[in-house]
């Protein structure tokens, strides 16, 4: 998938865009300057019931992650809260949708996107293949045969929505694409959190939030 960058929303954001369906040029994106200075609530948004429980995942696996490599359980800690009411407070919003809310995102295919306003980091997950015209949902009738659902897509398998939700909360702690042994690896890969991505949180954050 290509990774593309452009500017959005407010003037200061600028969104990393994540994995287009052909998965073979990224483009590296560019950030605006954002950094946690406390503890993060991380709040998740959602009705995809799976979606939300590997939004939790996500968020546990950096943490645990982060404080094995430091041997600090202490510093790392963040607050997830599924669906708020009232986003003033979050640090990160993580909204797992079934397609992009943004028409430009849609055409190029991408997975995931992250984006940051001067206060908060913004991600965008999406939970069906809805980039792929051949992975048409499809339910079964009463008669037990498997009709299409126009408009609706397949979901995308947990193990590559957990591997984008992780990839892009790299984005939001300050990590950059990396090819081999990274959850910052592009394309389609099941890829896992790795020391090398801990180091790399370390040079932004030195022992913790």
């Amino acid at each position: 998938m290509v990774c593309l960058s452009l500017l959005v929303f407010l003037p200061m954001s600028v969104v990393a865009q994540e994995f287009s369906s052909d998965m073979q040029t990224p483009i590296e994106p560019v950030y605006l300057s954002f950094k946690l200075y406390k503890e993060p609530a991380v709040c998740l948004f959602g009705t995809d019931e799976r979606a939300l429980h590997e939004g939790i995942e996500s968020v546990i696996d950096w943490q645990k992650n982060l404080m094995s490599y430091t041997n600090n359980t202490k510093s790392w800690n963040m607050n997830t809260v599924v669906n708020p009411s009232d986003t003033f407070k979050c640090d990160i919003e993580i909204h797992f949708l079934k397609r992009p809310t943004q028409a430009s995102y849609e055409s190029e295919k991408i997975q995931g996107a992250t984006w940051f306003t001067k206060n908060n980091a913004i991600v965008e997950v999406y939970t069906t293949q809805y980039y792929n015209d051949e992975a048409i949902k499809y339910v079964k009738d009463k008669s037990g045969k498997a009709r299409p659902v126009i408009g609706e897509f397949e979901d995308v398998p947990i193990a590559l929505l957990g591997k984008v939700t992780r990839h892009e909360l790299g984005h939001v702690f300050g990590l950059q694409h990396m090819q081999s042994n990274s959850i910052m690896v592009t394309g389609p890969v099941l890829a896992e959190i790795t020391d090398e991505d801990c180091n790399e949180v370390i040079r932004q954050y030195s022992n913790g939030w």
